[in-house]
Formats: structure tokens, sequence, C-alpha cells
């Protein structure tokens, strides 16, 4: 009796095993795991297993398996989070593992959107204009995983104070001026780095001119054509000084572009000190020759070479003390004065002179300005513009020096390229 109990208790036990295959669909099912985990059923000869069955793809916990999700992009952001200092030109960069970089926020603290680029490779970001300086930037980040899952990391940094700002003023800004005027850029700080300044600074002439920067010193540098401005340019100025390594501690904030034209009216006026004459031509064609008196020699010669229309006044005081000349004249409402150099050499009207032996055309008589009658002085003022040529020859005194005024054309296209630290590239 007790041999034929024992199929009992073994039908019994399959029993109660394939009933606990219920439990493996069960939110409840724990309890299955308490099963035997040596305990091997065998499928049905007919291989009629069906789903929830033992064999059919359960999981230990008696749920169905899920297909694992693909492991995030991993993205590191430099400069990192809490960053300071951060140059002001630096880009973005971005090492991203297991994935691909695929968009990129910059905010400023104002919340405002910075403009810039994605690099092709992914690997990097570069605002459309530098950081400003001090600023406060939030970086929003996002990469693809390989299967296509979306990641985004979170960056804040702040970028370098300037220490010792610089600011540059340029002439021309706008409007119209004659075919020598040059670009002329004046710092209010020393530049030690001139290359880094030329580079942070484009000049882009329509139609396109060969041109160069020249320094004066540390605090000035001017851009010319290699030959006078064509008639009729058009001439842009890029000063993307933000950000440039100006040396010495030295920094700007300024990013800016200027626009001027060139006059369509090329004119230049021949100042002939012997044949005391001033002959103004427009587009190559003689317009008027004035007669005038120069500067009386030889104590008092009027400079030689390329000078350029500064400035001009209806009136004016000129007196002798402002330019070196101790006492010698102090002559209130001088009219119709157009400025040629720093140093004080105007075209101007005179009404002083002796009316019974009139000079102009005859002696040279002045204290080195270029003096006329009133009335061909004041043809003269209406006719010229900011930027126009006045050239002196046969004069005995030297060519005016380049940076008295606009003298920039009193060099050679060798000597203008002497001081440039890019030459022109």
């Amino acid at each position: 009796m007790r041999r034929r109990t024992v199929p009992a208790v073994l039908v019994a036990g399959v029993i109660l095993f394939t009933g606990s295959c219920g439990l493996l669909g069960d939110d409840k099912g724990d309890k299955a795991t308490n099963a035997s985990s040596d305990s091997k059923i065998t499928p049905p000869a007919d291989g009629s297993a069906k789903p929830g069955a033992a064999g059919g793809g359960a999981g230990e916990s008696g749920k169905p398996e899920e297909k694992p999700k693909g492991a995030t992009a991993q993205v590191i952001v430099t400069p990192e989070d809490g960053a300071t200092g951060v140059d002001l030109a630096d880009p973005l960069a971005f090492a991203v593992d297991g994935g691909k970089l695929t968009e990129v926020k910059v905010l400023n603290a104002k919340g405002e959107a910075v403009d810039g680029a994605l690099a092709a490779d992914g690997k990097s970001w570069k605002p459309k204009v530098p950081f400003t300086p001090s600023g406060v930037y939030t970086v929003s980040a996002t990469a693809n995983s390989t299967d296509n899952q979306p990641t985004t990391v979170n960056s804040k940094f702040t970028t370098a104070s300037l220490g010792k700002e610089v600011t540059a003023s340029v002439f021309p800004d706008s409007g119209t001026v004659g075919v020598g005027q040059p670009v002329s850029v004046r710092f209010d700080r020393p530049i030690v780095n001139k290359a880094e300044a030329e580079k942070a600074m484009k000049v882009t002439a329509t139609p396109a001119v060969t041109g160069a920067w020249h320094w004066f010193g540390n605090t000035r540098v001017e851009w010319r054509p290699k030959e006078y401005w064509a008639a009729g340019t058009k001439v842009k100025v890029d000063l993307n000084l933000r950000g440039a390594d100006l040396g010495g501690g030295v920094g700007s904030k300024q990013y800016k572009s200027f626009n001027f034209a060139i006059s369509a009216v090329a004119r230049i006026s021949t100042v002939d000190v012997a044949a005391k004459t001033m002959t103004t031509t427009e587009n190559g064609k003689v317009v008027k020759t004035t007669k005038i008196t120069a500067g009386e020699s030889p104590k008092y010669d009027t400079w030689g070479g390329v000078m350029v229309v500064m400035e001009k006044y209806t009136k004016t005081r000129m007196n002798s003390a402002t330019v070196g000349l101790g006492q010698e004249y102090d002559i209130a409402d001088v009219p119709w004065a157009v400025r040629l150099t720093t140093s004080g050499t105007f075209a101007h009207g005179n009404y002083w002179y002796d009316k019974t032996n009139p000079p102009f055309g005859k002696a040279n008589t002045s204290h080195g300005c270029v003096s006329m009658i009133p009335d061909d002085a004041k043809w003269f003022y209406d006719h010229a513009d900011r930027g126009d040529v006045v050239k002196v020859i046969n004069s005995k005194e030297r060519a005016v020096s380049p940076d008295n005024g606009y003298g920039a054309w009193n060099l050679s296209w060798t000597q203008w390229l002497a001081t440039s630290a890019t030459k022109g590239a």
C-alpha cells in the first residue's frame, strides 16, 4: 500500500505546480518565485504551449519581458557649468559619447537668444557676434543617442571682464567723401597687438580695391587704397574688436559696422606755388583755374605734397599764436575757410589784401595758407567736399607729414606697408 501512495503524491505535485502557472500572469504572482527553481516542465509533445505557460517568454517575475530602452548619449559642455572668465571669442565645445549633437540654444542674462551656428561636425558652436564682457550665458545642448533617445544638458557660464577698456573712433563713419579720404581709426588707449587689431578691422570696397593699414604710433591707424578711390565706390568698415586680443590687458566691447560712399565726382585741385594758381579738375576735366597767393618764401613756404580737405567754415578766426608764429597776425571772420592740415593750413578768402596791388597770381605773400579773393574762395568752399584732394607743387617746402591731417598720399605704397602688421593681407 505505501508504494502505491507515491504516485498519488507525485500527481498531486504536478497538479499543484501546473496550477501555479496561472500565477505567472498575475500582478501578485510573487508567490510563483517560491516554487522550486529546479523544477522543469516539459511542454506537451504536440507543441501546443500557450501564452503565459512556462517556456512562453515570461520573466522570473511572471510579467512578459519588455525590450530594454537604448542608452542615452553622454554630453560634456565646455565651458563647464559655473565657469567664469570665459574668453569672449571662444566657441563652445561639446564632447558626445554614444550619439550626436543636434541642437544648441544659448541665452543671455536677459533670456534673449544668442545668434550662432553649430559646426558641421557637431563638436562646437560659435556665436555670430563674440560674447559681451562679464556676460552671463546659459547653454542648452541636446544630443540624440544611436537609438534616437534625446538627452539635454544645461550649462551656465560667465565671460571674462575687459580689464582696461579701449574705444575706437572711425572717420568717415557715414556720408560721402572725396577720392583722397583714408579710413582713419583712433584708439583712446595704446594698442600693443597691432596684428590682432588689424585682423579685427575689415574694409570692404565695391568695386574691390587693393589697400592696407598704416600705423601712426600706437593709437592711430589708417587704411587707404593703393591709388585714389574710384569715384562712386561704396565702402564698408567692420570694427569687430570685441573679443580681440589687443595686448597689454586691453580689450574692447565694440562690434559695429560703418558705411560711407566716395563721391561720384573725383575732384582734385592742384596748387602751383610758382605759377600762383589753383586748378580744379572734376573727373579729369578742368572746371576752374583760380589766381592765388601762397606762403611767402623762404620764411612761410606752403607745405608741398598731397593734402585732403578735412573741414570747412563759412567764417573763422585765424591767430598766429595758435600755429606757433607768435604775434604775426590775428584776423577775425576769415571767409570761406577750407582746412587742409591739422597744423593750420587753409585755402581761404582774403579781404585784407592791398587793393591797390592785389597779390593773387602775382606774388606769394601769405603765412603758408592758399589765399584768394573772397568770391573765388566761396566757389572753392561750395565745391569742396571732405576727402577731396589738394596737391601742392613747385613749393620750396618739403611735403607735408603724412600724419598732419590726412597726408597718407605722401607715402609711397612700399612706405605705407612698412608699418602694417598684416601687409594688406
